[in-house]
């Protein structure tokens, strides 16, 4: 595995943190959730719930062990200190302070172990002038500048379906990770990384920062609907069926032409440059889905595209894509056993490794405080006994089938 070895402390709780961690796990990385009692990472409460769990919960956290800490107990904020000395990287998503509050923190543990990596993700950052707000991913959606361009033109601003923020975070502390994980293989030494809930989401615009730069200010990106409005004709198209999306650059607009049976409309000054297409759009749009729509199927007008080399896709629903054989095929859906849902499917790794063959069934997730004892006693040597004691005073948190014994 590419992380044996590697042991993670996680402090993370819902969706950016676990999302990170999870993905270090499944490469092999030894991954300690730290769960905070009595009640654990509240995710255990998001849909769907069973028992003392939830499907949230088991996406995220499959693979890990876990242990639960009272961090409100003195005693349980020197146990984890302890615990994050034999580890190699700590990761914690909470607002700034929290951590150093508890002793916690990146610079005070360091102090102790130098080539200790500290990861964090916050929603707006640990400094700046937006650092002291609480934030979920609403909130990274909306500064990022995201929202304002998704939605009708004349419409409001909408939020994507999915969790892009929290979901980029994830992925951009994963990669930041490895990294710091390589410099300290080179030079022996730690660091801290910080990542935020809107700076992925930011740097992912292609055009709308450098492009009204550009301009000086006289062009500014706005909400197009369905349709791409720099790219003309990219969209979404009403098929005979479903809904269809193209993307036809430059290079495919003459293909497109001739295989609509109309060649001489490249050429048309209406249609025949970019700016062009674009000033004419709802036109050419109109007659791009008109001609979609002669198709006797959805299946059809994509084999012909295909055919000619015109990018389109489907548009699917998750549902749908659970059974594509693009994500089947690729191990991106994973069947993972859940100690109370039984069979459960999951999403996969977004990425591939030579070294790596996915695996058809993945690990389950952890009950909450299921490897208090097997955690303390392999790290710190903890016995038996102390373990009881350190559950009688509250900062350690037995796991559910102990507590109804």
């Amino acid at each position: 595995m590419l992380l044996e070895n590697v042991r993670i402390l996680d402090f993370t709780q819902y969706l950016s943190g676990p999302s990170a961690t999870r993905m270090l796990a499944e490469l092999g990385a030894d991954v300690i959730k730290v769960e905070y009692g009595p009640s654990g990472d509240p995710s255990r409460t998001l849909p769907f719930v069973s028992g003392e769990t939830s499907s949230y919960y088991t996406q995220q956290n499959r693979g890990k062990r876990s242990i639960c800490i009272d961090l409100g107990n003195e005693a349980g904020c020197e146990l984890a200190r302890e615990l994050a000395l034999k580890c190699d990287v700590i990761v914690e998503n909470f607002g700034p302070g929290v951590m150093d509050r508890r002793g916690l923190g990146w610079r005070q543990l360091s102090r102790s172990k130098p080539e200790l990596i500290g990861a964090s993700i916050s929603a707006f950052g640990k400094s700046g002038p937006l650092s002291h707000l609480q934030g979920f991913d609403l909130m990274g959606q909306a500064l990022s500048g995201m929202m304002h361009l998704t939605g009708d033109p004349d419409g409001p601003p909408q939020f994507t379906g999915s969790p892009i923020a929290d979901c980029a975070a994830g992925l951009t502390l994963f990669g930041a990770i490895g990294h710091a994980l390589f410099h300290r293989e080179r030079t022996g030494e730690g660091q801290a990384i910080e990542v935020n809930l809107v700076d992925p989401l930011f740097a992912m615009h292609s055009i709308a920062v450098q492009g009204h730069s550009a301009t000086r200010g006289s062009w500014s990106q706005e909400r197009s609907g369905r349709q791409f409005s720099i790219v003309v004709p990219s969209g979404t198209y009403k098929g005979p069926e479903g809904w269809i999306v193209l993307q036809v650059l430059a290079p495919q607009w003459p293909r497109l032409c001739e295989a609509m049976g109309v060649p001489e409309l490249a050429d048309d000054e209406r249609y025949s440059s970019s700016d062009a297409r674009v000033e004419n759009a709802q036109t050419l749009l109109a007659f791009v889905e008109t001609w979609l729509q002669t198709f006797d199927s959805d299946a059809a007008a994509l084999e012909f595209l295909e055919s000619w080399r015109i990018p389109a896709a489907p548009v699917l629903s998750p549902e749908q894509a659970m059974e594509h054989p693009h994500f089947l095929e690729g191990g991106m859906v994973r069947t993972t056993l859940d100690p109370t849902f039984g069979e459960l499917l999951v999403t996969g790794l977004p990425m591939r490794f030579s070294s790596l063959e996915p695996s058809e069934a993945e690990p389950g997730p952890p009950t909450r405080g299921e490897h208090n004892a097997e955690v303390l006693e392999e790290l710190l040597g903890v016995s038996a006994d102390r373990i009881v004691l350190l559950e009688e005073s509250g900062a350690l948190i037995a796991a559910p089938d102990r507590d109804s014994r």
